[in-house]
């Protein structure tokens, strides 16, 4: 049996069609092809949404497909800020854009599953603040348009002091630098917490932020104490009012950039802390999945409890890594080379590959074939994703333009202030978010826009020769037919930008097949004596590769690389390779020679090299000399700042 979805068009007109006075009463307006509707009560709304239609009420038994039309209160101009909105688990939830009709009196959206209830809401374009934060010394992206400065220069200190380094900001005169005092680390959340405990320490330490503000002529300060103690609740918030009254005594501001309040006992007391703070931006959620069940939530709660003009949104440019709950943060450049590696998987002895030998190419972390899936555009995370690995399965979220734009939708859903970029700054990964919050800033509204799942599809190419079996797809079956070294690309897209992988590949000369030797016959009165062979020495084997490599970039302008130790008995010691990004495989430097344990800290980087990400290799060495294959790469982004 075939089960065809049902396609229908319902059409609420407000007078005539359906009984009832569409008065927004819960009042039964009719049984449209089945489904019974009603009007209902309109929930309340944020004050970003104002109400283009009434709130519908549908009662559907299983899953019906459906292009939905609803009259318009008013005609609007065009499908700017529009959309189709249902109330669910206590928030609006966006869930389709809308579309005008031909008169413009209505508009419509198909859905793959009629919800429980929908109205058309328009998002209020209004003026929004935009913040940059930066890391110390690091310097504004090009196409960064912000009104506030906040570079991460200082972290308090035990005794109630400041430690830490203005950063030179280079800024227009009309930008207001208020430096970010972090004390969100687990070594600095301890020593804010100890501050806080301490009346005399909270006094000492509220001179010092007033003193900072005043020599450093900064506009303000930022403070990012995100890991209060739940039992320090009015300490905190002691400590905060008296903080803002002493900074506006000299005309500066105070911000405090926070968690998201949540169900949990919480350490922040949001009315009390909305009134002495000038800026309140919240920080995001780590996992992107988490982000859209907690955020809305969490936004919804605080605007009722502080003015939402108050109110920023951190947006961050840096995507992430998810295992088994836990969320690692990745760099943009990081995540799409994690996407786009690729491997020769056939034949398997790289002695095989002579012409016209099918030689096949898997993006390893997209293929199907590999345990992986392509990358996507994920619907629950609002995200391009993709996932990887066995059998401990990793999806990767990638941070870009169209991930940032859904979540800039909240910022004018909510009527916030304004939007805070997490990193600001230049450096080479960090995704470039800012045309979508520049359209937000110049506009007053985004437009919600997702990825052509074409675009993100691997390409191949092979420049130098070579037939290859298809031009697109996770895999690649490439025929040289020539010996020598040939390097095959590999291009992806996020939607956004292109990258490229290169891999050579080296193609031996053919074998000759040969013709067999002829049969040679003795006499039998002189039989052929048989000799006596000769031994042939065995050249000794390379040992092993080494296993475990794992880069620590934690570092400023420095790599931590370390590795297990070979448990061949003959291995002396060590040799350390590296390659940059944009160098491609297998031309490595070799950056460590001899190395006798198992660890190497690799620190000869000049400035241009921050943000860059470098792959490393070990190989072992015997007493022989005889050298291992590389080991498997490893990676990490280079941290600033390099003198």
């Amino acid at each position: 049996m075939v089960f065809i979805a049902l396609v229908i068009l319902l059409v609420f007109v407000l007078s005539g069609v359906f009984d009832g006075d569409g008065d927004g009463g819960d009042t039964t307006v009719g049984d449209a092809y089945g489904i019974p509707t009603r009007y209902g009560e309109m929930p309340g709304l944020p004050p970003g949404l104002v109400a283009l239609s009434d709130f519908v009420e549908f009662e559907t038994e299983g899953e019906v497909s459906a292009t939905i039309g609803l009259q318009l209160l008013s005609q609007p101009e065009d499908e700017t800020g529009l959309g189709f909105y249902s109330y669910q688990e206590g928030r609006w939830q966006r869930v389709a854009d809308a579309r005008l009709s031909d008169d413009g009196r209505q508009a419509e959206a198909d859905f793959a599953a009629v919800p429980d209830n929908l109205a058309v809401l328009r998002v209020v374009a209004q003026a929004y603040q935009v913040a940059g934060c930066l890391p110390s010394g690091a310097s504004l992206h090009p196409d960064a348009n912000v009104g506030i400065v906040s570079p991460r220069d200082y972290r308090p200190q035990s005794d109630g002091s400041l430690g830490g380094t203005a950063t030179d900001v280079q800024a227009g005169a009309d930008v207001l630098v208020m430096p970010t005092i972090v004390g969100s680390g687990e070594d600095t959340a301890a020593v804010v917490n100890d501050i806080l405990a301490d009346e005399s320490l909270r006094g000492q330490h509220i001179e010092e932020i007033v003193r900072l503000a005043d020599n450093g002529d900064f506009a303000g300060v930022d403070l990012e104490y995100s890991s209060v103690d739940p039992d320090l609740r009015s300490e905190f918030t002691a400590f905060v009012e008296e903080l803002g009254r002493g900074l506006r005594e000299d005309g500066q501001r105070l911000s405090l950039t926070l968690p998201p309040p949540g169900q949990q006992r919480d350490a922040y007391d949001w009315p009390l802390l909305g009134q002495a703070a000038d800026i309140i931006k919240i920080l995001p959620v780590a996992d992107p999945v988490d982000y859209w069940e907690t955020l809305p939530k969490a936004l919804n709660q605080l605007v009722e409890e502080v003015d939402p003009r108050k109110v920023m949104l951190v947006v961050s440019p840096f995507s992430a890594e998810v295992t088994d709950g836990n969320s690692r943060t990745l760099g943009y450049l990081e995540a799409m080379v994690l996407a786009s590696e690729i491997k020769v998987r056939e034949p398997g002895d790289p002695e095989a590959i002579e012409p016209d030998t099918g030689v096949r190419v898997v993006a390893v972390n997209l293929a199907q074939s590999e345990g992986a899936t392509s990358l996507r555009w994920s619907d629950e995370a609002a995200a391009l994703s993709f996932s990887y690995g066995a059998p401990t399965r990793r999806t990767v979220y990638i941070e870009n333009v169209f991930s940032v734009g859904f979540k800039l939708e909240q910022v004018q859903v909510y009527g916030l202030g304004g939007v805070a970029v997490a990193d600001a700054s230049a450096q080479r990964d960090v995704a470039n978010i800012w045309p979508v919050v520049n359209q937000l800033i110049e506009t007053g509204t985004v437009a919600l826009v997702r990825p052509n799942s074409d675009a993100l599809v691997p390409r191949w190419e092979a420049p130098e020769g070579g037939n290859l079996d298809a031009a697109a797809g996770p895999s690649v079956v490439w025929r040289p037919e020539a010996p020598g070294t040939f390097m095959l690309r590999m291009l992806l897209s996020d939607g956004d930008l292109l990258f490229g992988r290169e891999i050579d590949v080296e193609v031996k000369e053919e074998r000759p097949t040969g013709e067999p030797t002829p049969l040679v016959t003795f006499p039998p009165e002189e039989p052929t004596p048989t000799p006596t062979p000769t031994p042939t020495p065995t050249p000794d084997e390379a040992p092993t590769p080494p296993t475990g490599v794992s880069v620590d970039d934690s570092g400023a302008c420095q790599f931590s690389v370390s590795w297990t130790a070979s448990l061949e008995p003959d291995v002396v010691g060590y040799n350390v390779y590296a390659r940059r990004s944009d160098i491609a495989v297998p031309n490595y430097e070799l950056v460590a020679e001899g190395v006798s344990g198992t660890s190497h800290i690799d620190e000869v980087f000049e400035a241009d090299d921050v943000g860059f990400i470098f792959f490393y290799t070990i190989t072992a060495v015997d007493a022989g000399g005889n050298e291992s294959d590389f080991s498997a790469e490893a990676f990490g982004t280079l941290q600033g700042p390099c003198a």
